[in-house]
C-alpha cells in the first residue's frame, strides 16, 4: 500500500498499525473531537497517524511542513491544537528546533505533566518520530504504539462505534488566500462520499503505483493518496524532492503515475541527467498532457484531454469529465461539467447576479458534501444567504455544462500549486527597518504559473542590500512566500486612484521591470520553492 522511509506496508500492517495507535492516542488521553496535529514529511508513518486519529473521532490536522517558527507557532495557537505527532527531522529541517524556537516556554515543559504553553494555551502534548527525545516531549512514536498493546482490540472498537459521519474529521489550512490560512472543516462521512463520487472520474486502477510529490497535508496531495488507496494501488513517496534523485526513483519505482506541481516536474525535465525514457512509462493527468509536462500516453490530441477543477473548500474536483473522455474540437481546453450534485452558477462579481451562459464572472457552488465552513468563522461569514459560496475564481460556463477557468478575481498569488497571501508578505516587509512601503504581487510565468514579486519604496535614500532582505524574509516566511525579485522604486512612482489615493497593483506589473531578471543574492533554484522549504 505505502512505500518510503525506509518502510513498505500493506493495506493490512496499516490497518493494524493505525488500530494499535488509535489505542495508544485513547490511553494518551486523545478522545473524539480531540484536535490532533501532524507535523511530518509524506511518508507511511503520516498515513498510519492520520487513519489512527479518524478511527477514534478525533480531528486531524495537517500541519505543513513549510512553516517557519513565525508561522508554526500561529498554526499551533488557531487551532487548539492538544496532541502534536511529529517527525524529528526530514533533510534540512530539524523540526524539534523549529518547535521549541516557535514556543519558547516549551523549555520550561516536563514529559511526566501536561504541557502548559501559553503560546499554544491547549497544547498537552507532543509525541515524535525519529532520533531523541527532549524533556519536555511526552515520548517517542514507538512508544505511543507499545501503549496501544496495554489496551484490547474491544475497547477500540466501542470507540470506533461512536464514530459517525456526520463527526468532523480534518482541518485543511489552505496555503493561504488572506494573511493567515483558513482552516477548512470536512466531516468524516463528506471525505468517504466524496471519494466515491469521484471514482468514475479517477484515471488510478488497482495494483497501479503513484509516486506522490504533492504535500499529504494540502487537498492535492491527500486527494491523490485517497483516490489511490480507494483503487487498490501503491503509494510510493521520494525520501528527497531533488531532480537527480527523482529521476533515478521514478525508474526504479517503475511508477505508473506521479503527482507533482508544474515547477518540480520541470526541474526534473531540465536536469543534465534527465532523457524522454525517464517519464517515458508515466500515465498522465489532463493537466500534465495538455501542458507538455508528461508524454499524454494516448493518441489523442493532448489539448483534447479533459483535467479538472476543484478546492480544499470541496475536497478535490468539483468539475470534470469521466475518465477516458474526449473533449471536441470546440470544447478545447474546458475543465468539464459539475461532479455529483454540486451545483454551480457564474455570478457578476459586484452585483451577485448570474450571467448568461458563456458570460465570465465569478463561480459560485454549492452542495450537500461542501466543507462544513471555516474553522472559527460563522456560517455568515462564509456562504452566501443562499448556501452558495464564493470562489473567486473568473470562469465561465458554456450551455451544455462546459467549464473554462480564466484566472482569480482577487490577488492571492498562485505559485507552483501553493497560494501567497500578499498582506502576509507585505507584513513582514514592512517590518523591516529599511523598508517604508512594500507591495507584493504576482508576475506571469509558465512553469509556475505566477512568481512572487515585490516593489519596496526604501526608509531613506539609498536602497537597503536585496539578498540581506531576502535572506531576513527567508527566517519568517516559507521558501515559496519569498519574492524571487524585488524591486526598489520611489514613493511618487507608486500609482494610485486618483479618487481615492489606493494603490492600483494592477498597474504595478505594467509600469516597472519585473520581466524576470535573477536579482543579487537570489540564487536560482533547481527545484520548486515547496521542494527549497523540504530541502
Amino acid at each position: 500500500m505505502a512505500i518510503g522511509g525506509g518502510r513498505e506496508l500493506t493495506y493490512q500492517q496499516v490497518e493494524a498499525e493505525s488500530g494499535r495507535l488509535a489505542r495508544g492516542l485513547l490511553l494518551a488521553g486523545v478522545g473524539k473531537g480531540t484536535r490532533i496535529g501532524l507535523l511530518m514529511p509524506n511518508s507511511p508513518d503520516w498515513l498510519v497517524c492520520w487513519m489512527a486519529a479518524l478511527r477514534i473521532g478525533a480531528v486531524l490536522i495537517g500541519v505543513s511542513t513549510f512553516l517557519r517558527p513565525r508561522e508554526l507557532a500561529w498554526l499551533l495557537k488557531f487551532a487548539d491544537i492538544d496532541t502534536l505527532l511529529m517527525k524529528d527531522a526530514y533533510l534540512r529541517h530539524n523540526y524539534v528546533e523549529e518547535l521549541e524556537l516557535a514556543l519558547p516556554s516549551l523549555a520550561t515543559g516536563e514529559a511526566s505533566r501536561p504541557l502548559t504553553v501559553p503560546e499554544a494555551p491547549f497544547l498537552r502534548s507532543v509525541w515524535i518520530w525519529g532520533g531523541g527525545r527532549p524533556a519536555w516531549a511526552r515520548g517517542t512514536g514507538p512508544e505511543l504504539l507499545a501503549r496501544g498493546d496495554e489496551l484490547d482490540r474491544e475497547f477500540l472498537a466501542e470507540a470506533e462505534s461512536q464514530v459517525a459521519p456526520a463527526d468532523l474529521g480534518v482541518l485543511i489550512f489552505t496555503s493561504g488566500t488572506t494573511a493567515h490560512p483558513k482552516g477548512v472543516a470536512h466531516t468524516q462521512g463528506a471525505i468517504v462520499r466524496r471519494l466515491f463520487e469521484l471514482e468514475p472520474f479517477s484515471s488510478r486502477a488497482d495494483g497501479e503505483r503513484v509516486g506522490i510529490l504533492t504535500p499529504l497535508f494540502w487537498i492535492g496531495g491527500l486527494y491523490s493518496a485517497l483516490s489511490t488507496m480507494l483503487a487498490g494501488g501503491t503509494l510510493v513517496f521520494p525520501d528527497r524532492p531533488d531532480p537527480a534523485y527523482m529521476i533515478d526513483f521514478i525508474t526504479r519505482q517503475k511508477l505508473d503515475y506521479l503527482t507533482g506541481w508544474a515547477g518540480q516536474l520541470n526541474a526534473i525535465r531540465q536536469h543534465q541527467d534527465f532523457t524522454p525514457a525517464v517519464f517515458a512509462g508515466l500515465k498522465s493527468s489532463g493537466v500534465q498532457a495538455r501542458s507538455g509536462l508528461l508524454p499524454s500516453g494516448s493518441a489523442a490530441p493532448p489539448e483534447r484531454t479533459p483535467s479538472m477543477l476543484g478546492m480544499t473548500e470541496t475536497f478535490g474536483p468539483h468539475s470534470g469529465e469521466h475518465r477516458g473522455t474526449l473533449l471536441s474540437e470546440d470544447r478545447q481546453g474546458s475543465f468539464g461539467r459539475g461532479i455529483g450534485a454540486f451545483e454551480r452558477k457564474v455570478v457578476d462579481p459586484q452585483t451577485g447576479i448570474a450571467l448568461a451562459p458563456g458570460t465570465s464572472g465569478e463561480l459560485l457552488i454549492r452542495g450537500p458534501l461542501m466543507m462544513e465552513g471555516y474553522y472559527k468563522r460563522e456560517r455568515h461569514e462564509v456562504f452566501e444567504p443562499d448556501g452558495f459560496f464564493r470562489t473567486g475564481d473568473r470562469c465561465r460556463i458554456l450551455q451544455d455544462g462546459h467549464l473554462f477557468f480564466e484566472g482569480r478575481l482577487g490577488e492571492m498569488i498562485k505559485t507552483s500549486g501553493a497560494n501567497v497571501a500578499p498582506e502576509e508578505v507585505e507584513q513582514v516587509l514592512l517590518a523591516q527597518p529599511e523598508v517604508r512601503e512594500a507591495y507584493v504581487i504576482g508576475r506571469p510565468d509558465p512553469a509556475m504559473g505566477q512568481v512572487v514579486v515585490a516593489l519596496v519604496v526604501p526608509e531613506g535614500e539609498v536602497a537597503p542590500d536585496e539578498a540581506v532582505l531576502r535572506a531576513r524574509l527567508g527566517r519568517e516566511l516559507s521558501a515559496y512566500k519569498v519574492p524571487k525579485q524585488i524591486t526598489f522604486i520611489r514613493a511618487e512612482d507608486v500609482p494610485r486612484s486618483t479618487a481615492s489615493g489606493k494603490v492600483q497593483k494592477v498597474r504595478l506589473l505594467e509600469r516597472f521591470d519585473l520581466s524576470g531578471r535573477t536579482p543579487a543574492g537570489a540564487p536560482v533554484a533547481s527545484t520548486s520553492e515547496m521542494e527549497a522549504d523540504a530541502q
